[in-house]
């Protein structure tokens, strides 16, 4: 019984999390200048790609609630989907990440990363 409305409660936060991902996701591609320093710096496809990839990270999180929910597994193309998503977070952080150090070394007169 307890476990029962413990998984209850995870999928109904789930479910309510999705919307409030994929609506940060949205306002950061309405609002480029606004995005998290995480992935500002880099060029404008990584904001571009972050956005998007946090926007169809919160369709599943969503998908994976109403799955809990309905007390089903959750279908492998939602899986997918997530895992897309994470594609589209991760490297355009780690491009920004890159792109702020090459900017602060060049602004501090040194070497730019890779020159040997």
């Amino acid at each position: 019984m307890v476990e029962s409305v413990v998984d209850v409660v995870v999928d109904v936060v789930t479910l309510l999390m999705g919307p409030l991902i994929a609506w940060a996701g949205r306002n950061t591609w309405r609002r480029p200048d606004e995005i998290p320093h995480v992935a500002s710096g880099g060029p404008r496809w990584t904001q571009r790609c972050w956005s998007v990839g946090f926007v169809l990270l919160g369709g599943t999180v969503t998908a994976l609630g109403w799955f809990g929910l309905a007390g089903r597994e959750e279908v492998r193309p939602v899986g997918l989907v997530r895992l897309i998503a994470a594609g589209l977070i991760v490297p355009p952080m780690m491009v920004a990440a890159v792109s702020r150090a090459r900017k602060r070394r060049r602004s501090a007169g040194g070497p730019g990363l890779g020159s040997g």
